[in-house]
């Protein structure tokens, strides 16, 4: 499927329209810097003095920064760099080169330049960009993570290289690489110019005078960005449709040599198994502080992926889950549907229906992709050490294994699980009981419900629907604001102006409210079944609705003083405050927050839930202690720091406590008909 021509002469155009506009400037700053060099040697001239000499040389060296600023930054050379890259030869992996080999000739396309290995789920062709790499030819190397092969078969690793030489057989490519590096030159004269600032800022700090040609010189440069600025929008969204359709055009170079089905299965499992990599690299950064490393973070993200296979009742495939399409897709519950001229890659649904209707499969061959490795282990503990290099532990490393991770990652997940039985139905929320009456529940009748009524799969999704709703209005309400530039969008099959947005918003935010006024009632009818039901120990269970309800009230009511501390101090991490405002914010800070929030930590000491350990101990400190945050015109950054950490840690580790009596509640209000073995 090549690009097409429409696209990529909108393209040109737009390249076309930079080139006129930028000549335009080019001259405009040439003509100013000899018109500037003349009145600059004019002035020494006339004036020979200290001043005049001043004056003449901020005069000829306001025009050349303007110059220059048009020019240094066409000839920046743009290095596409990743410090957990390594490179690899042919005679330290053979099988791989030979199966690249083999690719690049069922592509027709050359051999990379040079082959590294990253831990990442992702693959990709990569480049130094320069001014002279519009012209001449770009050697392209090419980047495999090894998260990626961890996670797929040998054809979807087939599919997924395939895709990556489709961009190298694309003449398009060399279209891409001048829309690139427009974009990258209009993008570092917009923001990338910290050089050229301090340069200026050092200028003018020589004598009031440079001073004053040094701003005039910045007062140019902003009237040249104003200009391009409109320049980036146009070339910017006529290249991202450019970069979509490569993308296609790539996914049908793989479709021919590997299989659709096979690139859509890869692209449908890494969607999976990228969320399990940074789920161990999560669990890898919590136990530094405990001076603990992965011995092979592979074999982590691995232990994470089987477990999803479990959750939900996956098949396993010589070790690896069968995560389909569907599967993949019925996450995705958005009502939203649009085409978003800034995305430069399709997305997933739009990627198989376009290979589908090419109709090219192959069988599957499910062997790892890990045997086209030498030494796969090895290879993967020294690419886990890598991802260590700039860590610095306290102590000794203790380092473990795949089966410790597994052990203790699912001993995590018990502790967090609650009752299967609700089907879901109390999972990634916590039940609002703020306007119970509870010491009128006995009289209260129940409804007629059963607990199959109560809890099924429908009443399960309910929070998952509520969520997807409040994603979608923020989505309308971006299109809205402009912040997504499309002009159309779809709302449960209806086309909406993009000025509909809001209201469109709006009814999705009805429906939210609805949809939790349901979700609360229903929570306060589960309660009454269980509370009336027979054999059920109510006083019991009403101590632990009680408990609940006072730790969840405390829990609400700590969270909102550390979030007005946050708010309070947020400023101070920007250079945008003057000495009075600092001071004023300090004494509120000090009069108001910090007050409240020590009084909190008081409340949590006497409720039990800050008992006896390091993080009392800091506690017990803050208390103590009257910190100044601002002394001599200077933040305290220590006190700060533990203000906002320690504010932070506290609220976590409550969290948690929370979510232990949340749990201690379901499993007793259940445990009189619960069959199984519940944690506490």
């Amino acid at each position: 499927m090549p690009v097409s021509k429409r696209q990529v002469y909108k393209v040109i155009g737009s390249i076309v329209l930079f080139m006129i506009v930028y000549l335009i400037l080019m001259a405009a700053a040439t003509v100013l810097a000899i018109v500037f060099g003349w009145l600059g040697v004019l002035l020494m001239l006339s004036f020979r003095n200290f001043f005049g000499l001043i004056f003449g040389v901020g005069m000829i060296g306001a025009g050349i920064s303007v110059l220059v600023f048009l020019v240094k930054f066409i000839f920046a050379v743009s290095k596409d760099e990743n410090a957990q890259r390594v490179e690899i030869s042919e005679a330290e992996q053979p099988q791989l080169f030979a199966f690249i080999r083999d690719l690049t000739k069922a592509t027709g396309t050359r051999f990379p330049r040079k082959i590294f290995l990253s831990p990442d789920v992702n693959a990709c062709v990569f480049y130094n960009s320069s001014f002279w790499s519009m012209f001449l030819p770009i050697p392209k190397n090419l980047e495999i993570g090894l998260g990626l092969v961890n996670s797929v078969n040998i054809s979807e690793f087939k599919a997924v290289m395939a895709h990556e030489f489709g961009h190298f057989s694309q003449r398009s490519m060399r279209l891409g690489s001048f829309t690139y590096n427009v974009n990258r030159v209009i993008h570092n004269m917009l923001y990338d110019n910290k050089g050229y600032a301090s340069f200026l800022n050092a200028w003018g700090k020589l004598h009031w005078g440079t001073a004053l040609f040094a701003k005039l010189t910045a007062r140019i440069a902003q009237g040249i960005q104003w200009v391009l600025r409109g320049m980036y929008g146009f070339v910017n969204k006529n290249y991202m449709g450019l970069s979509r359709e490569m993308e296609f055009h790539a996914d049908a170079v793989s479709a021919g040599v590997s299989g659709g089905n096979n690139l859509v299965s890869a692209l449908s499992r890494v969607e999976i198994a990228g969320n399990c990599y940074n789920i161990a690299l999560s669990e890898a950064n919590a136990r530094v502080k405990q001076n603990r490393a992965s011995r092979n973070i592979f074999s982590n993200q691995l232990a994470i992926f089987r477990q999803v296979a479990v959750e939900y009742d996956l098949p396993l495939t010589k070790g690896l889950p069968d995560i389909s399409y569907h599967f993949v897709h019925q996450f995705s519950r958005s009502r939203i549907n649009f085409k978003n001229q800034w995305a430069s890659h399709p997305t997933l649904e739009e990627r198989k229906n376009h290979l589908d209707r090419l109709e090219l499969e192959m069988p599957a061959d499910q062997s790892s992709a890990w045997i086209l490795f030498e030494g796969a282990g090895p290879l993967q503990e020294r690419t886990t050490s890598q991802l260590y290099r700039t860590v610095k532990f306290e102590g000794a490393v203790e380092y473990y294994d795949e089966r410790q991770f597994e052990k203790e990652y699912l001993g995590r997940k018990a502790e967090y699980a609650l009752p299967v039985e609700y089907k879901g139905y109390y999972e990634g929320r916590y039940i609002e009981t703020k306007d119970w009456d509870l010491d009128r529940a006995l009289e209260e009748r129940p409804s007629a419900k059963t607990f199959e009524e109560l809890f099924n799969e429908e009443t399960a999704q309910l929070q998952a629907v509520i969520d997807s709703n409040r994603k979608d209005a923020e989505l309308t309400r971006a299109i809205y604001e402009k912040k997504i530039d499309v002009k159309t969008f779809d709302f449960d099959g209806v086309k909406y102006a993009a000025q509909d947005g809001e209201k469109v918003a709006q009814l999705l935010e009805e429906e939210i409210e609805a949809q939790v006024r349901r979700q609360r009632k229903m929570d306060k009818e589960a309660f009454l079944f269980f509370l009336h039901r027979p054999g059920a120990d109510q006083q019991r269970l009403l101590t632990n609705y009680r408990q609940w309800k006072r730790i969840h009230l405390l829990y609400d009511d700590y969270v909102q003083v550390v979030n007005r501390i946050l708010q309070k101090i947020r400023p101070f991490y920007s250079d945008g405050l003057g000495l009075e405002e600092i001071n004023s914010v300090i004494r509120g800070l000090k009069e108001k927050e910090e007050k409240d929030l020590k009084q909190k930590y008081r409340e949590l000491e006497q409720a039990g839930i800050l008992q006896a350990g390091e993080l009392h101990s800091r506690v017990r400190l803050f208390l103590d202690r009257n910190y100044a945050y601002f002394i001599d015109k200077s933040f305290q950054t220590s006190e700060l720091e533990e203000l906002k950490g320690l504010a932070i840690d506290v609220a976590n580790a409550f969290n948690r406590y929370q979510f232990k009596w949340y749990k201690k509640m379901l499993v007793e209000q259940f445990s009189p008909i619960y069959t199984g073995s519940p944690a506490t």
